[in-house]
């Protein structure tokens, strides 16, 4: 979950860190009550957790959250499993079940998600130099599915297959002049489409939600159909992702990530590469900037603390081009904040994060589980 609020009124930093410090004294004292199974001997952990927050976009929301981890027999990686269901005060709700699974010895690993949300949110246009005043609200809703299923090739290399598919129905307010750069064939009456395509995978990293060393690197090319209204739509999603993890010492890890996303044909609006959002530049909207491609890089030092408590601080810097041909190291965007990490377990060290993040025109403050990268 995420809440992002404009940088220009103290007032709303203040309510962000009230909530957040509210939130972090709740997590902190339900996961020691939580509903929970595992012990010092046992590398399999199941935790159910009840979380609730409040922002002026969805008043009083709670969500219902668990996690179930554990090692297949001879895998090296550990495997999880976890919901996330919350529904907000002002009747907005989504449903999402994201899994990343190590078979036996490694053999297969299989990553994905489900998500069902009906959710307002604010639409910026396209392009890379939306202002974030210019805005306006529209409501959707969405079934997705993205999965990767992987075969291990050697050592620590994948080769596989990429699915992704989603249904959408959006409702748009009449006579507001920001929408009219969605088209009947870019999703204006909603749309369906089915993505495929080979994908590979290197991940030397140590932990999948929270590491501290090692490197991973992902390419998925995808190619889909599908119908935007009575249009046929045809398009081409790449996505290149690389990322480095150094220690620092004993407790600290130096961890930086690129992502390139590159489209072509005609792509549905909300299958275009977009920056914001809590794992993409946080501190701006999800989808303040959209277009057919995307660069980004990102930093962040993760310090460990005492017992299970974290901090961060982190950077980030990017833009998305309507072409190629622009001028790739121009106009870039920037960010920057911190935050706290609380461990979810005391046997496993995958975070809930508590993170506050600054742009030139707005900020965000963010509660969520797992690293962003």
């Amino acid at each position: 979950m995420s809440l992002l609020r404009k940088k220009r009124s103290l007032a709303p930093i203040a309510f962000g860190m009230k909530t957040g410090a509210m939130a972090l004294f709740f997590i902190i004292a339900v996961s020691r009550m939580a509903y929970g199974q595992g012990n010092e001997n046992d590398s399999t952990i199941f935790k159910a957790l009840p979380l609730a927050y409040y922002t002026p976009e969805t008043r009083i929301a709670f969500e219902a959250f668990a996690f179930y981890s554990y090692y297949s027999e001879g895998s090296q990686r550990k495997s999880n499993v976890r919901l996330f269901a919350t529904y907000t005060q002002n009747r907005q709700y989504l449903l999402t079940i994201p899994w990343q699974i190590y078979t036996a010895s490694d053999k297969f690993f299989l990553n994905g998600s489900l998500d069902y949300r009906k959710f307002p949110e604010y639409y910026y246009g396209l392009g890379n130099n939306t202002q974030e005043t210019n805005r306006a609200l529209y409501e959707f809703s969405a079934l997705t599915l993205t999965t990767r299923s992987y075969r291990k090739l050697t050592g620590d290399s994948y080769v596989g297959i990429a699915l992704q598919g989603q249904w959408l129905a959006p409702e748009f307010p009449e006579n507001e002049p920001i929408f009219n750069d969605i088209s009947l064939a870019s999703g204006e009456m909603g749309y369906s489409y089915l993505a495929a395509g080979p994908a590979f995978m290197r991940d030397k990293r140590d932990h999948i939600l929270s590491p501290s060393s090692g490197s991973y690197i992902e390419f998925t090319p995808l190619f889909g159909i599908g119908n935007a209204g009575q249009n046929p739509i045809q398009f081409g999603l790449a996505t290149v992702d690389l990322r480095n993890y150094w220690k620092v010492g004993d407790n600290a890890t130096w961890a930086n990530q690129f992502v390139g996303q590159f489209s072509l044909g005609s792509v549905p609006y909300r299958v275009l590469p977009m920056l914001g959002g809590p794992l993409l530049h946080r501190g701006y909207y999800q989808g303040r900037f959209r277009d057919k491609h995307l660069m980004l890089v990102q930093s962040e030092l993760r310090q460990h603390l005492v017992g299970r408590l974290g901090m961060v601080v982190f950077g980030s810097v990017g833009r998305v081009y309507a072409d190629l041909q622009s001028d790739l190291f121009r106009e870039f965007h920037v960010a920057a904040g911190g935050g706290l990490r609380v461990r979810v377990s005391k046997n496993d060290r995958t975070n809930v994060r508590f993170d506050y993040s600054i742009t030139p025109d707005s900020s965000g403050f963010y509660i969520y589980f797992a690293e962003s990268f």
